[in-house]
């Protein structure tokens, strides 16, 4: 019996004994409360049984012992007969990480069934994603690991990627690629989403032509793992897509070409916040404007402002702070003074910093330990990068925890081999969430050392 396997017997008889204690009327079998729990062999055994039923629940079984036995007797069962047996055994196979499982999840993500093509998508993820996490997983990087299904949250809010350091197989790639024309819609989303996490960059050409020729959502999450890939090269390529038919496409290129800094699609995002006054595509324009950061919206950022709406006025502050004119440093400032709206301030305090005034970290610092705000303030010490790391080791022994933690998480993906000895006391600190933090930043920055 695997480790994993005789823990699991072990507290499902203690919860049946503290169950029975407590229920002084009931009469009970004692063999019932002792039932030996199925061993590793049967259900290898139960594997090769002539009922579906038994078999499925096995290879499901098989995929929660974690047990690397239970690797090729799943294998050997892809093939079976019935399609919720293959779909439990690539379920199974993708929570058991094993890259053996590789060349069998080639093939069954070219499954007939629907389900099974589905499963061996996420499965293939799932040997990427979270590898080697063990006990380093954090708060903060919950939304970047997910350990059964990695779908499953909404694609917009999902900022599932694997790390930069991670290398995943061509033909990996190639796999999922080719499911972007599958016939079910289903796993034309999932082959998309799943590049995007992977980092496909080669996948690029494939993605494109996805869009030309797939339905509204399949561009969308399509658009949102280009951005994931981070390959600004294919802006002019998506650009067409700024007048696409339906109306959430259009806001979805919007945002990607702002994300990608887009100078090429200055005039078509100021075309549209000139045409569309008092609406929400004008302001998606302006925030992707103020995205781009180009001097040539500068006079833009500075009448905006001052605008009655808190959206422009915070993406008025970002646009001045990227465009990084310091002759601006004193209206910036007034407007500061005059702000009562935390987020603007933030960004305004974004603007200020850039332009020269350093005081105004502690302000951003702030915004890290606010609920509604930490990750406003988290994207602006991420993007200022490399220049803002003396800054912030300056502040790992900050009194708040919540800002330890987030310091933390920033300097792991912004800092470099050098920035690892400073985190290291940090291991040690009283907090839980702030030593793992750090636990995980180290490993992160050596291995891309």
């Amino acid at each position: 019996m695997s480790k994993q396997l005789a823990v699991n017997v072990i507290m499902r008889r203690a919860c049946l004994a503290f169950l029975l204690a407590f229920t002084p009327t009931a009469h009970l079998d004692p063999h019932f409360l002792f039932a030996a729990e199925p061993t590793l062999d049967q259900l290898k055994a139960d594997l090769r049984s002539i009922d579906a039923k038994v078999r499925r629940k096995a290879a499901s079984e098989l995929g929660k012992t974690k047990s690397r036995e239970a690797v090729q007797p799943l294998l050997s069962a892809a093939g079976d007969r019935d399609v919720n047996v293959r779909e439990e055994v690539v379920k199974s196979l993708g929570l058991l990480k094993d890259q053996e499982a590789l060349t069998m999840l080639l093939t069954t993500i070219k499954d007939p069934a629907d389900s099974v093509r589905e499963e061996s998508i996420i499965a293939l993820v799932n040997l990427y994603a979270d590898r080697d996490a063990g006990s380093v997983i954090t708060r903060t990087a919950k939304r970047v690991y997910k350990t059964i299904n990695p779908f499953r949250d909404q694609v917009g809010d999902d900022a599932t990627v694997i790390e930069a350091y991670v290398q995943v197989a061509p033909m990996v790639i190639d796999s999922i690629a080719d499911r972007l024309v599958d016939s079910s819609l289903a796993v034309r989303l999932d082959a998309a989403k799943a590049l995007g996490i992977l980092r496909a960059r080669p996948a690029l050409p494939k993605m494109l032509d996805a869009m030309k020729t797939g339905d509204a959502n399949l561009r969308i999450a399509v658009l949102r793992s280009l951005y994931k890939i981070r390959d600004t090269s294919v802006d002019e390529q998506i650009l067409p897509y700024l007048n696409d038919s339906d109306k959430n496409v259009r806001d979805e290129t919007i945002v990607t070409l702002g994300l990608f800094r887009s100078k090429k699609a200055l005039p078509e995002l100021k075309r549209l916040y000139d045409q569309n006054p008092d609406t929400k595509l004008r302001l998606k324009a302006f925030q992707a404007l103020a995205l781009i950061g180009d001097g040539s919206s500068q006079e833009l950022f500075q009448r905006n402002l001052r605008d009655p709406d808190k959206p422009y006025r915070q993406a008025a502050a970002e646009g001045i702070a990227r465009v990084g004119d310091a002759s601006l440093v004193e209206e910036v400032s007034r407007a500061f003074i005059n702000e009562k709206d935390l987020g603007a301030q933030l960004g305004q305090s974004f603007a200020l910093y850039r332009l020269g005034r350093r005081e105004f970290m502690d302000k951003l610092l702030m915004g890290l330990s606010e609920r509604m705000y930490h990750e406003q303030a988290t994207a602006y010490l991420i993007e200022m990068s490399a220049p803002v790391v003396p800054d912030l080791v300056r502040h790992l022994n900050h009194e708040n925890a919540v800002v330890r933690e987030k310091l933390c998480a920033v300097l792991g993906l912004i800092g470099d081999s050098s920035t690892i000895e400073q985190l290291k006391p940090l291991l040690r600190d009283t907090n839980a969430s702030v030593a793992s933090e750090a636990a995980l930043a180290i490993r992160r920055l050596g291995a891309g050392s």
